[in-house]
């Protein structure tokens, strides 16, 4: 039996998801910062995007990994062709990394050993950033052959769906943690902040 899957159709029905879960988090900021409650029953934290083990970070972690199971489809397909597949094979294996990683905070924790030894602060005050910016540019400059290969439709959703990932998690990411280092986290500005930031990344893992 075929199961037959249209990529738009999957596309508009998880884009209403993020935007639903983008709505719910925003209602927990105005909840906390105009009528003082973050908590009711447990319902704010549960939606908010810069709480970890959530709704929002399963769902993360649950789109990233589908992602990593379709890339390795690809891959075995390719290779049972005969043709080229651990570019393929690899993508899948990031996917699978960062979707972990959602879950785990791997990046948070990595961090921490570049901290001291770059004097980490400003745009790098998460200094998961250095060693993640890092592997971003080696990344980019292994699978330029492959993104040139692509058939052209194709390579420009990789390019605009990797433009806004990246946007969020290491562009808005950086702005953010200049403004936490020197106005801390408890307030309106820091939570619009990671909104957009998270907002990033799911969107274009939905690309």
């Amino acid at each position: 039996m075929d199961i037959e899957i249209q990529p738009r159709g999957v596309f508009t029905t998880l884009l209403y998801l993020i935007i639903v879960l983008l709505f719910l988090n925003i209602i927990g900021i105005i909840s906390k910062y105009y009528f003082d409650q973050d908590y009711i029953y447990g319902l704010i934290p549960l939606f908010n995007f810069d709480t970890e083990r959530n709704i929002p970070t399963f769902y993360s972690s649950l789109a990233l990994i589908s992602a990593s199971a379709l890339l390795a489809i690809i891959a075995s397909t390719h290779k049972k062709n005969g043709s080229a597949y651990l570019s393929w094979l690899g993508l899948a294996i990031i996917f699978l990394f960062l979707s972990i990683d959602e879950i785990a905070s791997i990046h948070e924790r990595i961090g921490k050993y570049f901290e001291e030894p770059f004097n980490a602060s400003g745009l790098l005050f998460f200094a998961w950033v250095i060693p993640y910016g890092a592997a971003l540019i080696v990344f980019v400059i292994a699978y330029l052959k492959f993104l040139m290969r692509l058939p052209k439709n194709i390579m420009i959703l990789f390019v605009v769906s990797g433009a806004i990932f990246v946007s969020g998690a290491i562009g808005v990411e950086s702005i953010t943690a200049k403004y936490v280092e020197i106005y801390g986290k408890n307030n309106l500005i820091y939570s619009l902040y990671y909104t957009g930031e998270e907002f990033l990344e799911m969107l274009g893992i939905v690309i």
